[in-house]
């Protein structure tokens, strides 16, 4: 007799991904995610549609027999056809119409305040926020964005607009031609800040920005959602985004999904899963100086906080002298070029020591320092401790 196929050996469930956005970074990374559980568990196995592909729609499920789904939902049709499916359900789509299943979602209030709070930061005074009012996760940018900048003493200004544009019924592709955007860019005061409901619309914000003859960052800053490496270098400057932890969701999703098959009975949980950090770009590099040739080199020291330099570096792409580029610096900041350069590169480091598990002499290299000893003498300086004794004190 040969060998018993695994499919044999194991009772695999059968699992449907009823997802429609994977051609973008978002969908992909939430796959990914989904993966990342399953593979380890080895008892899945993802359905495939009439053509043989991984993801499926509400329609191809109808009369399926399988062990659970992870979807999205974005139309009441849908909903309805997966309730009459009676077998467990996930939603991952950040949407009011699946109150009767259990979801994992964004907090799409958090992101609009993080975007908020990083614009803010940039010291700007009139503020902006670009997306289709018709979805239900721009709404909640939009009131998470709106609330922050009231709260700190501004006013932001809702530029919505319909899509029009559908990947395939009640899913939109939340794009815009940005010619459209020309017309709503005109009602705003300038300098501002906008935040862009994900990448694709903050794409379109800053061609449009191109078109009109308006200069980002100084002009229009620009902060998109989903950090899609694609979208935010291919604009002209590269954009500052945020990760939408699009992974994590996809993970938690499989293992809420793994506890419904496994019979756990769960009131319509709903999980809200926190967005990543903010990845700052050009398209919010807003350095503010009396003097170009200041702005310059505090432009350059921030863009490569990832990477060793020193005041040699600052003065080969800066016209000036060392000894005039060192009195404005004091003048303007209160501290020398290589002060400032040190504290943006502690500054990234503090980030990764909250952020990542890696060792410390992995974080030095990824903060512009030669060595660990290098790292823990700026700390030293600047916190009063080594970057070990700094992060210790955070977890405590």
């Amino acid at each position: 007799m040969g060998r018993k196929r695994k499919s044999e050996l194991l009772q695999l469930r059968k699992v449907a991904l009823m997802i429609g956005v994977q051609e973008y970074a978002y969908g992909r990374q939430k796959v990914q995610g989904i993966i990342d559980f399953y593979s380890r568990r080895c008892d899945w196995e993802i359905h495939r549609n009439k053509l043989a592909q991984p993801f499926v729609s509400a329609k191809d499920l109808e009369e399926w027999t399988g062990d659970g789904i992870i979807g999205e939902i974005y139309t009441e049709e849908s909903a309805r056809l997966v309730q009459a499916l009676k077998i467990p359900f996930v939603n991952t789509a950040s949407t009011n119409l699946a109150d009767q299943c259990s979801s994992v979602m964004l907090d799409n209030q958090k992101i609009g305040m993080m975007a908020a709070e990083h614009l803010i930061s940039c010291k700007l005074d009139n503020f902006a926020f670009i997306g289709p009012a018709e979805l239900w996760h721009v709404r909640q940018r939009f009131e998470g964005f709106s609330t922050t900048i009231e709260r700190n003493g501004g006013h932001c200004i809702p530029l919505f607009f319909e899509t029009g544009n559908f990947l395939e019924p009640g899913i939109p592709r939340e794009v815009i031609n940005p010619n459209r955007l020309k017309k709503l860019l005109k009602s705003v005061s300038l300098p501002v800040g906008i935040m862009a409901s994900n990448d694709r619309v903050g794409f379109a914000v800053l061609e449009a920005c191109r078109l009109m003859g308006l200069r980002a960052p100084e002009d229009v800053a620009v902060v998109g959602v989903d950090n899609d490496s694609m979208y935010c270098q291919l604009t002209q400057p590269s954009m500052t985004s945020i990760d939408s932890s699009a992974k994590q969701i996809g993970f938690s999703a499989a293992q809420l999904l793994d506890a419904l098959m496994n019979g756990t009975v769960l009131n319509n949980e709903k999980l809200l899963i926190s967005p990543g950090r903010v990845f700052p770009r050009s398209s919010t590099d807003t350095t503010r100086s009396n003097y170009p040739e200041v702005a310059r080199a505090l432009r350059f020291i921030r863009r490569h906080d990832h990477e060793f330099i020193d005041v040699s570096n600052i003065l080969d792409i800066v016209p000036a002298s060392r000894r005039w580029l060192e009195l404005k610096f004091k003048e303007e900041l209160g501290w020398g070029i290589y002060h400032e350069i040190r504290r943006v590169h502690v500054a990234r480091a503090k980030k990764l020591l909250h952020t990542t598990e890696w060792p410390i002499g992995r974080i030095a290299v990824e903060s512009g320092f030669k060595t660990q000893l290098q790292l823990d003498d700026a700390f030293r300086k600047l916190e009063g401790m080594t970057a070990r004794e700094y992060q210790e004190a955070g977890k405590a």
